[in-house]
């Protein structure tokens, strides 16, 4: 027996080439059969070191810049202010080798258990480390890069097949603190949270293709990979292009002050703000998309060599930006390819008519936009990449969107309909300086869903209660009026605006749409829901007294997702959150809170408006168990 113990350990020493899924299932059985003979299995578990120990470099992705990339750094000399807002923005902090100034994590925390399994994190020194459940105890490896940095925070470690990294199963809430599951973190099923897919080599896989500049994945199986990368993050040459030879043509300093005095074209360089509307907006379009390749050929090469596509150039030359047809008849051929090969494919993504439900995939709202398909819209129309020298704001404010100066406001939009504007009120029907005279608010309202909250939509258009009867998509006037039904949204487009008024069904007609949305809508419908009723212009518009006894129903979702942003927006409303309640608690406890905070509601309820399904106590009627009754229960996974 002890020599079977001993050839084991052997083997698990020495499989590397045979792939990480047989050698794990080695030290298994290794690890089995050291149990039956009660001795030890150092291989089976590793131990967390006492002292730090730098990140190995051969572990994780390879930074080494080619085909003409350079590096940020060889950016910094002659552009020093853009050099600054970059390095001050999150793309640039996107990926991040794992040392201290980059890990924002509580690596000191303790009872991380989830779903009855625990987790563990440990710093040393200047090293991160997660703990791995084993039925031994837990496996610990060193956290080696990072992604993301503005709303959450994965940390990634090294697999030893390669430079493959593997993700640790929580994250990091930056704005709570705390740490999840990472697919809590998501809009998934509950049966895909507590027993997700595997994400064995996500990061070399997916990840790497936006969140790194010229990223390299050189798979050579499916978990194992060599991958390569130009630079951690979205950096300079994400959006400019190669920069080497521009260094090199720019690095004789009196051509720099010739050109300073005399700008002209420089061919070695791409600058989105200078590139006409349409391929100014593909660079932003080569990761803000939901894209696909042409064919497998390309999609072998762009894994060995890198994506194709360089600023400046025509997207489509290079990819497929992948758009839903509302009349699958009408769909591209790769479309209804896609489609037909992954059941759900369009729906994790879009909704019905084709409009993009999940953030990070803006360029496609855009082409859906009537702005950008005759006229000169593009992505820097409203944000810009470097704030200007005389802008007044920190850098801080800036990087929360990287919107122009005046960009939260009209000024983008009365660029180009200065007419419109000076109509005012008599084009909005709302007093002038009110949200509901914003014109975002109308023509971009919050109905995509990403990182726990709802994002306004990139495409441009008007609201339509056809539109939300056609798709299930909330429609910008109940967004706002969420005190008021579908019925009363249709009466005012249909008086004000001529549209015709739709057949609708005694709930839409009465039901106030955010208790309609927040009841019977669909798992995405209900986030979007449960973050508009902590929106300080929605509760404006619709009064705040009736909405916590509402938004209690969102924290004993099934989404967790769900309940996490029911509670944030129940932060807008200091004292009525129950003591201890936590989303991800179990549902005798999360019951408890939906009681303890309609019952704190009840000790001051505002008596009900037309249609509300409560009564003056506070006591809901039978309606609302009947609006329950009608919520929409198909699989809500969303693909962020």
């Amino acid at each position: 027996m002890e020599g079977l113990l001993v050839a084991l350990l052997l083997a698990a020493a020495l499989i590397a080439p045979l792939g990480r899924v047989r050698r794990q299932r080695l030290r298994a059985l290794g690890a089995c059969v050291a149990v039956a003979l009660g001795v030890g299995l150092p291989l089976a578990v590793a131990q967390l070191p006492a002292a730090s120990s730098p990140v190995p470099v051969e572990t994780r992705p390879l930074v080494r810049p080619s085909d003409g990339y350079v590096g940020s750094e060889g950016c910094r000399a002659c552009h020093p202010g853009p050099h600054a807002s970059w390095s001050a923005s999150y793309h640039s902090t996107m990926s991040q080798v794992a040392t201290p100034e980059a890990v924002h994590g509580d690596f000191a925390a303790t009872g991380l258990r989830f779903d009855g399994v625990e987790y563990r994190v440990a710093r040393r020194g200047d090293t991160f480390w997660v703990g791995l459940p084993t039925p031994q105890g837990p496996r610990w490896e060193q956290v080696v890069q990072t992604t993301g940095s503005h709303a959450m925070q994965v940390y990634w470690y090294a697999t030893g097949e390669g430079r493959t990294l593997d993700p640790f199963p929580l994250v990091y809430l930056l704005d709570e603190g705390r740490w999840i599951p990472r697919n809590a973190a998501f809009l998934r099923p509950p049966a895909l949270q507590s027993a997700p897919p595997s994400e064995s080599s996500r990061w070399n896989r997916t990840c790497v293709l936006c969140h790194a500049t010229h990223p390299q994945s050189r798979m050579r199986s499916f978990d194992t990979a060599d991958t390569q990368v130009a630079e951690l993050g979205i950096a300079c040459e994400a959006c400019h292009g190669p920069g080497e030879e521009h260094a090199r043509q720019n690095h004789d300093p009196t051509r720099r002050y010739a050109e300073y005095f005399s700008p002209r074209p420089d061919p070695t360089i791409q600058n989105p703000a200078r590139l006409e509307a349409a391929r100014s907006a593909e660079v932003c379009g080569q990761c803000h998309a939901v894209f696909y390749s042409k064919s497998q050929e390309d999609y072998r090469r762009d894994l060995e060599l890198g994506p194709g596509y360089r600023p400046g150039q025509v997207l489509a030359d290079s990819r497929h930006v992948v758009r839903c047809a509302e009349d699958p008849e009408q769909a591209a051929p790769l479309d209804r390819t896609l489609a037909d090969m992954f059941p759900g494919y369009m729906e994790r993504r879009f909704w019905s008519d084709g409009a993009i439900r999940v953030g990070g995939r803006e360029y496609n709202a855009l082409l859906e936009s009537p702005c950008f398909q005759g006229g000169e819209l593009s992505c820097v129309s409203c944000h810009e990449l470097h704030p200007r020298p005389d802008d007044p704001r920190p850098l801080a404010e800036w990087a929360d969107d990287q919107l122009q100066r005046g960009g939260r406001g009209d000024a983008s939009c009365v660029a180009c309909h200065a007419e419109v504007a000076a109509q005012g009120e008599a084009h909005t029907f709302h007093p002038v300086d009110s949200a509901g005279s914003a014109c975002m608010n109308c023509h971009m309202p919050h109905t995509t869903y990403a990182l726990l909250k709802a994002i306004r939509s990139h495409t441009v258009d008007s609201p339509r209660v056809a539109t939300e009867l056609r798709t299930g998509r909330p429609n910008a006037c109940n967004l706002c009026h969420l005190d008021r039904s579908l019925g009363w949204a249709a009466d005012a487009l249909t008086e004000r605006w001529g549209q015709p008024r739709p057949e609708l069904d005694a709930t839409q007609e009465e039901v106030p749409a955010g208790v309609r949305w927040l009841t019977t809508g669909d798992a995405g419908v209900r986030a979007l829901a449960a973050w508009s009723l902590g929106w300080a212009p929605a509760q404006e518009a619709s009064g705040r007294g009736w909405i916590p006894g509402y938004l209690a129903e969102a924290l004993d979702d099934p989404y967790v997702a769900v309940r996490l942003v029911g509670a944030r927006s129940l932060r807008s409303f200091p004292g009525l959150s129950p003591a201890g309640y936590d989303p991800l608690g179990g549902p005798e406890a999360r019951r408890a809170a939906v009681a303890a905070l309609r019952a704190a509601w009840r000790r001051d309820v505002p008596a009900p408006g037309p249609g509300f399904p409560h009564d003056a106590q506070g006591e809901f009627t039978p309606r609302y168990a009947e609006l329950l009754e009608l919520r929409d229960l198909r699989p809500v996974d969303l693909v962020e």
